[in-house]
Parts: structure tokens; sequence; C-alpha cells
């Protein structure tokens, strides 16, 4: 018998006051140096697509590649945790960058 309970059953029953929608979101997990892959195409991420990027201040190459994702036209929203970065491409959204430091 399978007890295990699925990850949506664990949130609903440890918070209770959070609600499980249905979303075509997408959460894509890479290394600044997947940006240049051929099979790694940032242009067909979906609106709400949120891009984690590992090692974007690890060299002076990596730091390059962050700073030209940040200029596409359909990226809005970048966050530099220093150690890894994060992308929105809401366009909705206003272009905003912002470096956080700890």
């Amino acid at each position: 018998m399978n007890t295990s309970k699925s990850s949506e059953e664990k949130i609903i029953t440890n918070c209770p006051n959070i609600s499980i929608v249905d979303s075509n979101a997408a959460v894509v997990f890479g290394d600044i140096t997947d940006i240049n892959k051929p099979n790694f195409k940032v242009n067909d991420l979906s609106n709400d697509t949120m891009l984690l990027l590992d090692g974007i201040h690890k060299n002076p190459q990596n730091l390059k590649k962050w700073k030209q994702l940040k200029e596409m036209e359909h990226v809005r929203v970048t966050l530099d945790l220093f150690y890894c970065g994060i992308v929105f491409f809401r366009k909705e959204q206003v272009k905003e960058h912002f470096k956080i430091r700890i």
C-alpha cells in the first residue's frame, strides 16, 4: 500500500490558507552557460515562465551573458541574487532589474 501523499496534498494539509490553481506557468532551472546551447531557446519561453539561472557571477563570461540576457526585449524583470539570477518574461510587467545583496 502506497501511503505517500502528493505534493499538492501535503501543501493543502500543512498550509490550509494556500490555494492551488491550474496554470501554464513553468519554472526552468539551468546554468547561465545553458543560454548559448542550441537546444535552449530563451525566446521560446512562455509569458508565465520563471527562469532560474545559476552561476551568473562565477566568471566574467557568465556575467557578460547575464547582462546580455537582461537586455533582451522580451525579458521584463530580473533579480540578481549574486549566486543565481531569476528572469521573468511577463509582457504586462514594466522592465525592471533588481540586485539583492546579502
